[in-house]
């Protein structure tokens, strides 16, 4: 009975442990420096690009539509 005891006071205080890092993280405001603001952008930009790629795949999965000429170049008929 003491073991379990003991394990679930382990278990609260890790969960009480992560819930204040987590409390914490959360009170931090927007990056206030040069270089932290870059790179922010920078993420944006990709997260907003590789939404964007993810879009036109589902749209076009085999790489888009055929052109009036023909078949693309360098691909095989099947």
């Amino acid at each position: 009975m003491g073991t379990f005891v003991v394990l679930m006071a382990g278990l609260g205080g890790a969960a009480v442990w992560c819930a204040v890092v987590l409390v914490r993280r959360g009170r931090r405001g927007p990056t206030e420096n040069a270089d932290g603001l870059l790179i922010e952008q920078a993420a944006r930009l990709r997260a907003q690009q590789m939404k964007t790629d993810g879009r036109a795949f589902r749209a076009h999965p085999h790489g888009g539509p055929r052109s009036a000429g023909g078949s693309r170049s360098g691909q095989r008929r099947h």
